[in-house]
């Protein structure tokens, strides 16, 4: 090969190399995307999905499939003091409820911090109830979105 086909191609490799590293830059890194830790409050598991919307029909829920079985979720909260609170809330209503780690985005996250606001404000038992279903159906918007 001749020195000026070799010197083209040093200049073309290194202008693909910025554009390539230009390019990645200015995008949305999508495997650093901020995570943020919560609780799912889970008073069910079911084999079959008919079961769970049985379930679901004693107390406002959402259900989600996870490792083969139909979960059935009854709040999130990140607050440890609203943690405990809700399950004593829970267990008074007569659930078992199994507290599970879940991962969500910033978006949600924020919206929850404030719902927690709420919760911390109030002792009435149906209140806690409309900000369990509000959050719930924040949670389902917040996978719908990030399909």
């Amino acid at each position: 090969m001749s020195l000026k086909k070799n010197i083209v191609l040093v200049i073309l490799s290194i202008a693909l190399g910025i554009a390539t590293t230009f390019f990645i830059l200015n995008k949305e890194n999508i495997y650093a995307k901020e995570e943020y830790s919560i609780y799912a409050f889970q008073i069910g598991a079911y084999s079959s999905y008919d079961n769970a919307l049985n379930a679901q029909n004693k107390y406002p829920s959402i259900i989600l499939k996870d490792d083969n079985l139909y979960k059935l979720y009854v709040a999130f909260y990140e607050d440890a003091d609203i943690i405990n609170n809700m399950l004593q809330f829970f267990q008074d209503k007569g659930y078992d409820v199994y507290l599970k780690m879940f991962k969500v985005d910033k978006d949600f996250y924020n919206k929850l911090l404030k719902y927690e606001e709420l919760v911390k404000k109030t002792k009435d038992n149906k209140l806690y109830e409309e900000i369990n279903k509000s959050i719930l159906n924040l949670y389902l918007e917040s996978i719908d979105d990030n399909l």
